[in-house]
């Protein structure tokens, strides 16, 4: 369970740019992809996102694929969290 109130979000298909299904994420509120908290992250077939042991903050996520940066992990608002590189990723 992931402990919060899950009609709030809205399920988005994270793809990077060469196709490749990253990551399904629970987005609330509107605009552009900024950030991905790891608690709302309902999908990783690739298990780039797992964070046990946590990831440290600065680590690069790389598409495995075509091993452009992803995100990089930052602490935000108090959370474990993956800063998007914007110009890799599709939703």
């Amino acid at each position: 369970m992931l402990g919060f109130e899950m009609t709030r979000f809205k399920s988005l298909s994270i793809e990077c740019q060469c196709g490749l299904l990253v990551a399904v994420y629970l987005k609330g509120g509107s605009g552009r992809l900024r950030k991905m908290y790891f608690r709302r992250i309902k999908e990783d077939p690739e298990y780039l996102f797992h964070n046990e042991p946590p990831l440290a903050i600065g680590t690069d996520i790389d598409c495995p694929q075509c091993h452009k940066r992803i995100g990089t992990v930052a602490r935000v608002s108090g959370h474990a969290a993956v800063k998007i590189n914007q110009g890799v990723i599709r939703t």
